[in-house]
């Protein structure tokens, strides 16, 4: 198949994601049939529950499929045949992809050998992350002088969610501020479609003006495909929490409080802190530094594919509802949940 153009790459990382999702899929199953889980479990198909990897492979493309349906419907054949930044970029994503998908096909046919999980979760969430960028970038650059009808959709979510939740009165007041964005060109002409002259642009700031606002983002629905999470499931956590969660390789801060006021080694240093929660699996720092909130409490980062996240007011209290919400499939697929492989790793 020809990938000459932004539509054909999207195509193929799109089929290249429900391919991968198939396989693991199968895989998983005849894990479960092996083990005869489907014997103690009548009432369910064998290896139908989701875990990490699943869930990756299902939202990102989605999230993929959202973002490039949006810019062609602003600016049609012009977006989905694309620049050559993006199809370069979007060219390596599709071949790391397919890398780690004929890994799943071979777990998949082979009778043994070990599945790296971690590592197909991380190129994973690391394809998707920069497709969306890639496809973002690409829907700047096109819309510069011409009439954009909104920003992406997916860009307002992360914009809300930086903004955190706030009251409803205030949400009233901004909700038509973005109804309609004209992107400014750089050169001194007039757009045809203006009817009068453009405002002279803001004062340059370092935090855009939307990422101030007090509005947050309602839920959306990908065509055919079903709702995905409200933004404001990820507003629950403090900003600076967020940013372990997204780069599952960024270090420890080496400063001991967060800029909410969050001791990152706080709780390790409290004698009635039970970081052993059930199956062998140990609570991180890590773990609770990324699930910090700011004003004080946790939230679970495992409830955030289900839409909604609780919160909790200490460590304790976010290891009891590990226990009781959460199965070890769950623990097992995150990296910060230690004591796997025997040992933890808490210094």
């Amino acid at each position: 198949m020809d990938l000459d153009t932004v539509g054909d790459l999207v195509n193929e990382l799109l089929s290249a994601y429900a391919a991968g999702l198939e396989y693991y899929t199968k895989w998983q199953r005849r894990k479960w049939q092996e083990n005869h889980y489907s014997t103690h479990d009548k009432g369910r198909t064998s290896g139908s529950g989701s875990c990490g990897l699943s869930t990756s492979l299902g939202i990102s493309g989605q999230a993929i499929r959202q973002v490039y349906a949006e810019g062609v419907a602003a600016f049609g054949e012009r977006f989905s045949t694309g620049d050559k930044t993006c199809r370069e970029k979007l060219y390596s994503n599709l071949e790391r992809l397919q890398k780690r998908v004929d890994v799943l096909y071979e777990a998949m046919t082979a009778e043994h050998g070990p599945l790296p999980l971690a590592e197909i979760i991380r190129i994973s969430e690391d394809v998707r992350r920069l497709t969306v960028a890639a496809l973002a970038g690409q829907f700047k650059r096109v819309s510069v002088g011409r009439l954009a009808p909104r920003p992406l959709s997916i860009m307002q979510q992360r914009r809300s969610q930086l903004a955190g939740p706030k009251s409803n009165e205030s949400t009233e007041k901004v909700a038509d501020d973005d109804t309609q964005v004209i992107c400014r060109s750089t050169s001194s002409g007039k757009s045809p479609f203006q009817s009068e002259p453009p405002s002279p642009p803001p004062t340059p700031r370092m935090i855009p003006d939307d990422l101030r606002s007090k509005r947050a983002s309602s839920t959306t629905i990908t065509s055919g495909l079903g709702p995905r999470a409200k933004a404001s499931v990820f507003s629950t956590f403090c900003p600076e929490a967020m940013k372990y969660q997204v780069d599952l390789r960024k270090a420890m801060p080496m400063q001991r409080t967060c800029r909410c006021g969050y001791d990152w080694h706080g709780w390790l240093a409290k004698d009635k802190i039970n970081l052993t929660v059930k199956d062998g699996f140990r609570i991180t720092p890590r773990f609770l530094g990324k699930s910090h909130r700011e004003g004080g409490g946790f939230g679970c980062v495992l409830c955030t594919s289900s839409g909604k996240v609780g919160i909790y007011g200490d460590a304790n209290a976010l290891g009891e509802h590990l226990n009781i919400a959460h199965t070890k499939w769950q623990m097992l697929h995150d990296l910060d949940m230690a004591g796997r492989l025997g040992r933890a790793m808490i210094p």
